[in-house]
């Protein structure tokens, strides 16, 4: 179990360091290399001047705001799996040092746009894997409870 622990955990990170450094869809766009600071102001600016009829413009939108969430719906699984981190205010913690480390290296190395919309978007996925672990680990404990009052009462 360790060791897929270890592979889940590294492939993880692997693509996750891929996907926000080294991704094609990056290198290709052009950016104004500064840090947003202001929540929400870059996003409604993007939706607001999107070209409608543009279908890569508008994937591109959706794929951010939703990539950002899935990207790191694992990352909160890995911490309490792996790391035994099972509080939500540490799994946020981290979160946000791991995310802000992201767009401040990217603003440092000019691979993409520092920005808090990001943070934020990171933060609510880590939200839910947070919750969705705790989903499955409920129901596999109400139904390993379950199996084991149906056999003592086959007993």
């Amino acid at each position: 179990m360790k060791s897929f622990k270890f592979i889940y955990s590294s492939t993880y990170f692997i693509l996750l360091s891929y996907l926000v450094f080294f991704a094609r869809r990056r290198r290709n766009h052009h950016y104004n290399y500064e840090i947003n600071f202001i929540p929400i102001k870059y996003s409604i600016k993007t939706f607001l001047t999107m070209n409608v009829n543009d279908k890569f413009e508008i994937f591109n939108f959706y794929l951010n705001l939703f990539g950002n969430i899935i990207l790191f719906i694992p990352f909160a699984i890995i911490l309490n799996t792996v790391f035994k981190v099972d509080k939500l205010k540490l799994i946020l913690l981290f979160t946000v040092l791991l995310s802000t480390s992201i767009e401040i290296l990217q603003y440092i190395f000019q691979v993409g746009l520092a920005d808090i919309d990001d943070v934020i978007l990171n933060s609510i996925g880590a939200i839910l894997g947070y919750f969705i672990y705790n989903k499955i680990i409920q129901m596999k404990f109400t139904t390993d409870r379950k199996e084991l009052r149906l056999k003592k009462s086959n007993i």
